[in-house]
């Protein structure tokens, strides 16, 4: 049992290891996975499955962000913080990971709801932790790139999340069309879809808010996006010029220091 206790621990640093250095490019990529999965596959067959485990993939990912987190300041405080905010995500994730398992072989309307509403708050806090983090960094990376563009697409999931949630206690929040989905687990690709459009500003009109809460919902999240984006260039541009200079400094110093030599 000592052994296997072992191998275990080993494994899990060894795969610590390996993905904190790149888990906000992998996070990422984990993103991209779960919005491809379903229009390639489809609303029938292995596609709802498939994207449940892409789901679940992209939960676990994000859950592990969260706990690895860079420790600068006044450690005793953030251990506390960040023992905070992993109870609350795994408080959350917890029976999420378990609706997802539930609905896929027992869905119902009740079960639908109550895992929109966790998968809504789960998803919120994440995007929130990421969002913070991203404020936070003080350098350009390829990580801190990944970072931004991960909280850009969680923030559209959170907020089509939110969608789908309206959507199933007010079934008449927004008109589809004639190509509109049939059965409540055909909408939520559907109103992700119609929330990175909204997002993105782009709008093509064949989604429409209807109710009040819906159309107002829409514009908050199109009003959001451009301003993350105004923010996030500013932030980046603002570390560029900062960064550049100190760079530039080390680089004629190790230069001068080598010419001595």
């Amino acid at each position: 049992m000592s052994n296997e206790a072992t191998l275990i621990g080993q494994l899990r640093e060894e795969i610590h290891r390996r993905l904190a250095p790149h888990r906000h490019t992998v996070l990422l990529g984990a993103i991209i996975a779960a919005f491809l999965v379903r229009p390639l596959i489809g609303d029938f067959g292995a596609g709802p499955i498939l994207f449940s485990t892409a789901m679940l993939l992209l939960l676990l990912l994000a859950l592990y962000n969260i706990d690895v987190d860079e420790l600068v300041g006044d450690r005793e405080i953030l251990l506390a913080q960040k023992r905070r905010r992993s109870i609350i995500a795994w408080t959350l994730g917890v029976p999420a990971i378990a609706e997802r398992l539930i609905v896929t072989f027992a869905p119902t309307r009740s079960i639908y709801l109550a895992g929109s509403i966790l998968w809504l708050l789960l998803f919120g806090y994440i995007t929130w932790n990421e969002l913070r983090a991203v404020l936070k960094q003080k350098e350009i990376t390829r990580e801190v790139i990944s970072m931004s563009i991960s909280t850009y697409l969680l923030l559209g999931l959170t907020c089509g999340l939110f969608y789908i949630v309206l959507h199933d206690v007010q079934p008449n929040a927004f008109s589809f069309g004639a190509g509109g989905p049939a059965s409540e687990q055909q909408a939520i690709p559907v109103l992700i879809y119609f929330s990175l459009t909204t997002l993105s500003t782009i709008g093509f009109g064949d989604i429409t808010p209807v109710t009040l809460q819906a159309r107002y919902a829409a514009v908050a999240e199109g009003i959001t996006g451009q301003f993350y984006l105004a923010i996030l260039v500013a932030r980046l541009v603002g570390m560029q010029m900062t960064q550049s200079p100190t760079q530039h400094a080390e680089q004629k110093a190790l230069e001068s220091g080598t010419e001595k030599k």
